[in-house]
């Protein structure tokens, strides 16, 4: 088989490692002398995906506060750029979500998707 055929279609391989749902939602982010309030587009137990015209670069590190749901506590996380790019956004990794953190994420996770 010619490895230059056209009708080989190439899958991408799905890197995730949690399951993500849809999440719309006001971020806080703080990062490179850059405050700002940013729209989330989905999120995971690992971390989410936020909606920005000019992300942050890969690996920059950023503190986030966000609230899965209106009526509860805020979440509040370091976390690192895997993901960027300009015009779309950036895909973020929690680095440090505290053990009381993980129930409610969870719980939302379970509840939308």
């Amino acid at each position: 088989m010619d490895s230059e055929d056209p009708q080989i279609i190439k899958v991408e391989v799905e890197r995730r490692q949690h399951r993500r749902v849809r999440l719309m939602a006001q971020v806080h982010c703080e990062a490179l002398e850059r405050n700002e309030i940013m729209v989330t587009r989905d999120v995971s137990i690992g971390g989410m995906f936020i909606n920005a015209k000019f992300p942050l670069p890969m690996d920059s590190e950023l503190s986030l506060t966000f609230r899965p749901y209106p009526t509860e506590p805020a979440i509040a996380c370091r976390a690192k750029v895997m993901f960027s790019r300009l015009g779309m956004g950036m895909g973020i990794q929690f680095v440090d979500l505290s053990a009381d953190v993980l129930p409610m994420l969870r719980k939302f996770i379970d509840e939308v998707g």
